[in-house]
């Protein structure tokens, strides 16, 4: 499956004024942003000061102290406290601190991760000063696991690091369970054999890795996780639960007292959408038998019957809120009991007794499946409480921004906040006797914050399980990915694709398996490193089954390019690497947001990028 990734263009900063009701009809601002009097006073008057302040010389104040003193302040507003305290505790090993590696790690540094460990048994060189940004023209001769920790932990008093002098290779075949007590193990520049030893002692450990490789132009970042359950994945288009078409007792009241006709106007216009469509869809269900729209001329029917609800105020200015009832009316015949597929995936891989101790196929060797999480258990408890109810998952107790007075909003949030506190109470008695029976403990008050998040984020958990390393290399599925090729227009674009690139690294890969060196390190054997890459490179893609799509795309040209590169590892292609698997590794330790599945490749001669999975 191929992933397109593009950057949104930034919001238009709206000018004041523009777009609100001419004429001193009814404001569009939303009930939650209305601002009260201190707020209003907050906003001219920021931090308390005074008309003594300092001043510019155009007369306007200057600030002279910061909004937070927290440093992650900004970061915070992404992943929350939950988040930054799962990077405080978070411990990442670096296997190889050239350029890639360190850039990586430095943007993992800087936001916070809690320890480090960084792993290489070279010395610092002079080539290592020019390209690398955490060695220093002095710390040539000394150990560049020493010098690139020393320069990393200087980045954030926070961060507490270590380092070993020690060969990757033979530290993983001496000490194979190394890897077992870190949080994430980053890989840079490791050769394929190593790496594939690598892949395999994290997966039997479970702890999610993270390849990163600069090969020339070419960059390369490669996630594998086995089991990692993200509860708040913050999918771009929320799912709101309103539970319109099955009311909760106390909205249906909240709906029963709302006589429409004997409000004022100005009542009229602000009573929220929610309740206008939780009383319109009782009456439709009381006309039909209890049933709610299922055809489209029965929706279009309920549509236009919401519309007709509204008045036709003095000012000739339409009633927002019956526009959004309208607008939003499918809701009361959306079934609350259906999660996102994705969320259902989560719900049914919790459920197995235990988590699959396959990798993928049977090139991955077996390995114990690991102990349910607390995620999984609360998972399990919401299963038991959908068991219970029907299907109903608990309420999440949010309600979206909507056109109402502040009073009958914040009403509203009170029904649905504590419905949602009486939900996760019932779960709270199913997760008890789970995390009792799986520990032999009561659940800890993280746990019970944890169950919280869940019951929350019912609707957006995700289970990601990447493709194993060791089933990539030995029966890489690359023919879909290949098939991207054909949506091509122009065929001379087609070279520069970021899957073309893939099959060229993967060549190089099988070119030092075979010579234990990396092709075009060697002047002299240039054109005989070339034409032994274009070997690799047709015995690739053929043993892959993925020779007809390709087609032309491939040629020598890119043998060429890789031989050429002679595996020079460039600081700004690392730079764009380290940003990217940082990125990732952000997610996969707050475990929020979705990870990339699993190999994001970037093109540094036309500047292009994909994710694939092979």
């Amino acid at each position: 499956r191929v992933e397109r990734r593009a950057t949104r263009p930034a919001a238009r900063r709206r000018k004041p004024g523009e777009g609100e009701p001419a004429g001193g009809g009814q404001s569009r601002t939303r009930a939650a942003r209305e601002p009260d009097e201190s707020r209003t006073r907050a906003a001219r008057e920021p931090h308390g000061r005074d008309a003594r302040e300092p001043r510019t010389r155009a007369g306007t104040r200057r600030s002279i102290s910061m909004a937070t003193d927290n440093k992650y302040d900004r970061q915070l507003r992404l992943w929350g406290a939950a988040g930054q305290k799962a990077l405080a505790e978070a411990h990442v090993l670096l296997l190889g601190a050239g350029p890639a590696g360190t850039e990586t790690l430095k943007n993992l540094v800087l936001p916070g991760v809690g320890r480090f460990t960084v792993v290489d048994d070279a010395t610092v060189s002079e080539a290592d000063a020019g390209n690398n940004f955490f060695v220093r023209g002095e710390d040539v001769g000394r150990p560049r696991a020493a010098a690139t920790a020393e320069l990393l932990e200087e980045l954030n008093p926070d961060a507490r690091g270590a380092h070993r002098v020690a060969a990757p290779a033979e530290l993983l075949a001496t000490e194979p369970g190394f890897v077992d007590a870190f949080t994430l193990v980053v890989a840079a520049q490791l050769d394929p054999e190593t790496l594939q030893t690598l892949g395999e002692l994290c997966w039997a450990a479970n702890v999610p890795l993270i390849a990163v490789r600069a090969y020339g132009m070419l960059g390369a970042v490669r996630l594998q996780v086995r089991c990692l359950e993200i509860v708040e994945s913050k999918p771009d288009n929320v799912v709101w639960d309103l539970r319109l078409r099955e009311p909760f007792p106390e909205l249906e009241r909240a709906a029963d007292a709302l006589d429409l006709d004997a409000l004022d106007d100005h009542a009229h216009a602000h009573a929220p959408w929610i309740l206008l469509l939780a009383k319109a869809a009782k009456a439709w269900r009381a006309a039909h038998g209890g049933a709610s729209p299922s055809t489209k001329a029965e929706k279009d029917e309920f549509r236009q019957a919401v519309a007709a609800g509204a008045r036709q105020l003095a000012s000739n200015v339409p009633e927002l809120n019956f526009e959004e009832a309208e607008r939003e009316a499918y809701r009361a015949w959306a079934d609350p009991r259906e999660l996102p597929y994705e969320a259902q995936e989560a719900f049914d891989a919790s459920a197995a007794s235990a988590v699959a101790n396959r990798r993928g196929s049977d090139a991955s060797a077996a390995a114990e499946p690991p102990a349910p999480s607390t995620t999984t258990l609360a998972l399990r408890a919401v299963a038991a409480f959908r068991a219970a109810n029907g299907g109903l998952p608990p309420l999440c107790g949010s309600v979206p921004d909507m056109h109402a007075d502040t009073k009958s909003f914040v009403a509203l949030q009170q029904i649905y906040a504590e419905r949602a506190r009486l939900d996760l109470g019932a779960v709270a008695v199913h997760f008890d006797a789970l995390v009792r029976a799986a520990r032999g403990s009561a659940p800890t008050a993280d746990d019970g914050k944890l169950l919280e998040l869940v019951c929350k984020h019912v609707r957006d958990v995700r289970r990601v399980a990447t493709r194993s390393l060791a089933d990539e290399l030995a029966a890489p599925d690359l023919g879909e990915a290949a098939m991207t090729l054909f949506e091509v227009d122009d065929e001379s674009l087609k070279p520069q694709a970021p899957v073309c690139w893939y099959a060229a690294l993967r060549a190089a890969d099988r070119f030092f398996v075979k010579r234990g060196r990396w092709p075009g390190v060697v002047d002299a054997e240039l054109e005989a490193d070339t034409a032994a890459v274009a070997d690799e490179l047709r015995a690739f893609v053929s043993e892959a089954g993925a020779a007809d799509a390709f087609g032309d795309a491939l040629s020598e040209k890119h043998a060429a390019e890789i031989a050429r590169f002679g595996a020079a590892e460039l600081h700004a292609v690392a730079a764009v690497v380290g940003g990217v698997a940082s990125q990732e590794a952000v997610k996969v330790i707050a475990k929020q947001y979705t990870p990339v599945n699993h190999t994001y490749l970037f093109n540094g001669i036309a500047a292009t990028g994909a994710v694939f999975e092979v």
